[in-house]
């Protein structure tokens, strides 16, 4: 258990399992979230690291087979790490994740010197597995590394530093690999999976592991079953809430059509540009991205992988823009403030059939673009887009709190994740198929263009349900502020 003693010293008491020093506090959680962020870019690093060299190395079909198989895997990976969670101490199964992707980049020397290929496809196996294993055991350790007063600030750095994390390492890679090369990247990855584990070490934890729900060896002898059970359950989910089974199908669409679009099409349609197209060009679009390529340094013979790099910074960017999103709903809500959940889902879903209409323009379109134009309005819908998808998913998470009661919040959040992870690899499949495809590039892009519009209709459709149901939106308000207000 946990021991939180705050007396009059406030945020100078000791948080501790037995005794912990009180100035440990402010530094633990700094560390925490230092050591969230640097795992999260340092696996993103190397993801990036493995999926352009397959995608180099053993084509199309081969590099979208490979996500297939991880997004399969991570599922059952999921469940494992929750049991050990459960059972183990949290500290050495957080240190462990990361002593793995130590190891995977060892795995990775052999493609420094351009072999290896068919390893690549288990390392990003591999790599997609530490990430699975490492979300449920991080996400457990908050209320054993703070206060329980300070849980939710850390909880908002850790999503931001996720958010930032996954989409600026692809540009650092490229700028990493472009100036010094790749096997200096790889050195660098080596380097920084070698400090998270010390700093991971130096983490303190107030946790005490529990050994006898496994010595029953029930949950983790039976993976398939606990996966189905979840799903089941997810599904079953759909019929207690109208307005949350309607945000969760709302969610699915996006895990499952639009976020494969960044790791699986994007790598595809840039790789297509001819190198040096940018540059032929003369136009002020193009001369802006030579201008911001050649202040990072990136200056790398394989184009495209500069052009992901840089769509990927609109990533980046999306979550600074939906928290100053966030602070507009806010504002909006000052003389109402029971309906700020209300106005935020509004906003957010709004803006989400905007952007994925604005997005489904550019690729089927893409090709009468010049390069230029292309990386340049995929940079700006994408940031766009993944601004609007964290605001729709701020405000669905803060509405399913209030909406749950504490003791089902974990396993509704289990479930839904479960379902939505199952959601991100059939979409997966459902592109590598497209990317497999006969027919060459123009076929690839308006099969994925076709598979977009299905998204917007069923987007459309699940807003108008939303919008239009009365009765769900009694259950969106916040009464007892509107009463506390009065």
């Amino acid at each position: 258990c946990i021991v939180v003693n705050r007396g009059s010293q406030g945020r100078n008491s000791a948080f501790s399992f037995g005794a912990w020093p009180s100035d440990m506090l402010g530094a633990n959680a700094a560390i925490f979230i230092a050591a969230q962020f640097g795992s999260r870019f340092a696996n993103s690093f190397l993801t990036t690291a493995v999926r352009y060299e397959l995608l180099e190395l053993g084509g199309v079909a081969r590099f979208a087979s490979a996500q297939v198989a991880t997004q399969l895997a991570r599922v059952f990976m999921q469940q494992l790490a929750g049991v050990l969670s459960d059972n183990f101490s949290l500290k050495t199964l957080y240190v462990l994740g990361e002593a793995v992707n130590l190891v995977l980049v060892m795995a990775m020397i052999p493609a420094m010197y351009g072999f290896g290929g068919a390893a690549l496809f288990f390392v990003n196996i591999g790599l997609g597995l530490t990430q699975a294993f490492s979300q449920p055991v991080s996400k457990s350790m908050p209320p054993a590394v703070v206060l329980p007063d300070d849980l939710a600030i850390v909880n908002s750095w850790d999503l931001t530093g996720d958010k930032i994390g996954r989409n600026l390492a692809p540009m650092v890679f490229t700028l990493v690999s472009s100036a010094l090369g790749f096997r200096v990247a790889i050195v660098f990855a080596a380097v920084l999976c070698s400090s998270l584990v010390a700093l991971k070490q130096v983490l303190a934890v107030a946790d005490t592991p529990r050994k006898k729900d496994l010595a029953n060896g029930a949950s983790a002898k039976r993976p398939l079953a606990a996966v189905a059970k979840q799903v089941l359950e997810g599904v079953l989910a759909l019929r207690r809430d109208r307005t949350i089974a309607l945000l969760i199908l709302n969610t699915l669409l996006t895990n499952m059509l639009v976020y494969p679009l960044g790791s699986i099409v994007f790598p595809v349609i840039f790789k297509a540009i001819p190198d040096g197209a940018i540059e032929g060009e003369g136009s002020l679009v193009s001369a802006l991205l030579l201008s911001i390529q050649n202040a990072a340094g990136i200056h790398k013979e394989k184009a495209w992988m500069n052009y992901a790099a840089l769509v990927s910074l609109g990533g980046v960017i999306g979550p600074f823009l939906s928290s100053a999103a966030v602070y507009g709903v806010q504002a909006l809500a000052t003389n109402k403030p029971e309906k700020v959940n209300w106005i935020g889902l509004n906003c957010g879903m709004v803006g989400q059939i905007v952007t994925l209409a604005c997005l489904i323009v550019v690729l089927a379109f893409v090709q009468y673009f010049t390069a230029g134009a292309r990386i340049f309005l995929m940079f700006a819908v994408w940031g766009a887009m993944t601004a609007l998808n964290n605001v729709t998913t701020i405000y669905f998470n803060a509405h399913t709190q209030q909406r749950l009661d504490r003791s089902e919040r974990g396993r509704f959040i289990a479930n839904i994740l479960t379902m939505f992870t199952m959601a991100n690899s059939v979409g997966s499949l459902m592109y590598g198929y497209v990317l497999a495809s006969k027919g060459g590039l123009e076929v690839q892009i308006s099969r994925s263009a076709g598979l977009l519009l299905v998204a917007l209709a069923v987007r459309v459709v699940l807003f108008g349900a939303f919008r239009f149901d009365v009765a769900g939106r009694e259950t969106v308000m916040l009464r007892h502020l509107g009463k506390k207000k009065d």
